[in-house]
């Protein structure tokens, strides 16, 4: 898989969830999250794989750096947990993000299972939820530059998020009750160093700020604000990216939507509506292939059924 099309997703419940995860626990949630999208089956019994090689190359770091960050994130990682909304029911629930981890062994890699709630949330693909490359945040140095990234990350269309409470924002981030009391040091460690992080990655679409609302002299709410990149033309480094060569004619489309609407794996990942038709589930399926994120999503899927990328194209 060219690094310039892993693509990350999560339902918006998982990102807007309270949690504190370390940043290699992160990085390596990330990468079996992008392992795991790529199964053409995902259930709470499919190992997902993560080697020492990928995090090494992903993160840029040497191979016993990223071996002992595995050995010891992975233990850590087991007895993690968090809080999400689940608006199907109005309550708010808890959950871990795995439920078996292999020890790391001298084969490279650990094996992880994931919950049935976080496959839930990383695999249905409906209208709340949302995706990013997973290497505009594998410079990252700080645990909050990646949760910060994420939360803005579903607002990018809008140019600027909600407002976020202080109390729900420090939770959102990851910042325990004891770390950071008051606002000022919550802003030098955690936001000032996030949004200055996230400004200086060159490969973001966009720079961030963020803008302070008071309750008389006390700031109770932020919001950020995304100022897009202006786009560099004729950029060679961008030419394997997803949104180049993921897009798909009219005529494809039709074909290949047709072709997936039969296939019996594809029926079993991606759902008909109850009370749906073939002909709605075909059309429903074409829909989406308008959007190069549904194509990249499904490539498996695709390919088993005769599409080719142009970017394999005379390969």
């Amino acid at each position: 898989m060219n690094k310039n099309t892993k693509l990350v997703v999560k339902d918006n419940a998982l990102i807007e969830a309270s949690f504190n995860l370390s940043l290699v626990e992160q990085r390596l949630m990330l990468l079996a999250i992008v392992e795991a999208r790529e199964l053409p089956t995902l259930t709470y019994e499919t190992p997902i794989r993560v080697s020492v090689r990928s995090y090494a190359d992903e993160f840029k770091v040497n191979d016993n750096t990223a071996y002992e960050a595995l050995q010891d994130s992975v233990n850590t990682l087991f007895d993690r947990q968090f809080t999400y909304y689940d608006k199907d029911i109005d309550e708010r629930l808890k959950s871990r993000w795995i439920h078996t981890v292999s020890y790391m062994d001298n084969k490279g890699h650990v094996i992880m299972y994931l919950t049935p709630v976080v496959i839930r949330m990383i695999k249905r693909l409906e209208v709340e939820f949302t995706k990013y490359l997973l290497n505009h945040v594998s410079d990252f140095r700080s645990k909050y530059s990646i949760r910060l990234f994420e939360i803005i990350a579903k607002w990018k269309e809008a140019g600027h998020t909600d407002k976020y409470s202080y109390a729900d924002l420090r939770t959102m981030l990851g910042v325990e009750e004891t770390e950071y009391k008051t606002m000022s040091l919550f802003k030098v460690n955690v936001l000032d160093k996030a949004v200055k992080e996230i400004n200086s990655t060159e490969n973001l679409p966009f720079t961030l700020k963020y803008e302070q609302f008071k309750d008389g002299r006390i700031i109770t709410h932020i919001m950020f604000k995304m100022k897009k990149k202006p786009v560099k033309k004729n950029n060679r480094a961008d030419q394997n990216t997803v949104d180049m060569f993921a897009n798909m004619t009219a005529k494809q489309i039709n074909m290949f939507g047709d072709k997936l609407s039969r296939d019996k794996d594809f029926q079993s990942y991606y759902i008909a509506k109850s009370g749906d038709s073939r002909e709605q589930y075909a059309q429903d399926i074409k829909g989406k292939l308008l959007d190069p994120f549904y194509v990249n999503a499904w490539m498996p899927y695709l390919e088993k059924i005769g599409f080719v990328p142009s970017n394999k194209k005379g390969a």
